[in-house]
C-alpha cells in the first residue's frame, strides 16, 4: 500500500524549539516543510508554491518533475523532507550551521570549551589583519609557490586577476593565527581543517 502525506506542510512561528519539534515529528508525512517567520516571510514563495530543483517528497506523495513523488522516493529514500525557512531557524531544526545565519558571540573561547558545551553556530570575531605584498613574496618563498598570480605583477594582464592576489593556504594560515589563543597553553594538538 502507498504511503499517505501531504507534499507541503506549514507552521508560523518565532519559535525555534517548536518549529523543530513540529518539523522532526511531522516532517517523515510531508514532501516539504515550510517554517514562516519574520526573517524569512518578505521572500518567502508561500504554502504551496512550487520548488522544482528542490528535490523533495517521498512515496504517494504528490509531485513530479524534481519532486520526489511516487516510487522515485523508494529508490532513494523512503522519508525524506525538504525544509524550507530562514537560515537560523533551519540551523536551529537541524543543529548544522547554515550559510546565512547570525552567528551566536560567546566570551569563551572555544577551545576552552569541552564538547558537550559548544553551541551550533558560536562563534569567535577577532583582531584584523591585513595581507601585504611583503606577506605574499615571502609566503612565496616559504611554500615555493611562486604561480604568476602571486609573484608576477606584470603578467596578469587577459586573465581574470586584477591584481596579486594572496595564496589560499596563506590566507587559511593567517585565519588561524588569529583564532589561537595567543602563547598561551590550549588543547589545541592538532588543526586538520578550516571551514
Amino acid at each position: 500500500k502507498m504511503g499517505k502525506g501531504s507534499l507541503v506542510s506549514s507552521i508560523v512561528t518565532a519559535d525555534a524549539s517548536i518549529a523543530k519539534n513540529f518539523v522532526l515529528g511531522a516532517g517523515a508525512w510531508h514532501g516539504r516543510m515550510l517554517v514562516l517567520n519574520a526573517q524569512c516571510a518578505k521572500e518567502s514563495t508561500g504554502h504551496g508554491s512550487p520548488l522544482p530543483l528542490l528535490v523533495h517528497g517521498g512515496p504517494g506523495r504528490a509531485g513530479g518533475g524534481e519532486e520526489m513523488g511516487g516510487m522515485r522516493g523508494v529508490k532513494h529514500y523512503m522519508q525524506r523532507v525538504a525544509i524550507q525557512g530562514s537560515p537560523e531557524m533551519i540551523t536551529a531544526i537541524t543543529n548544522q550551521y547554515m550559510p546565512g545565519a547570525a552567528g551566536i558571540a560567546t566570551r569563551v573561547h572555544p577551545f576552552e570549551k569541552y564538547f558537550e558545551e559548544l553551541t551550533v553556530g558560536e562563534q569567535i570575531v577577532t583582531g584584523k589583519r591585513t595581507i601585504t605584498d611583503a606577506d605574499i613574496k615571502a609566503f612565496a618563498n616559504l611554500s615555493w609557490d611562486h604561480f604568476y598570480a602571486h609573484t608576477d605583477h606584470t603578467s596578469l594582464a587577459g586573465t581574470l586577476f586584477e591584481q596579486p592576489v594572496a595564496h589560499g593556504y596563506f590566507i587559511m594560515s593567517a585565519a588561524a593565527g588569529l583564532f589561537v589563543p595567543g602563547s598561551r597553553k590550549n588543547p589545541v594538538l592538532l588543526n586538520y581543517g578550516i571551514d
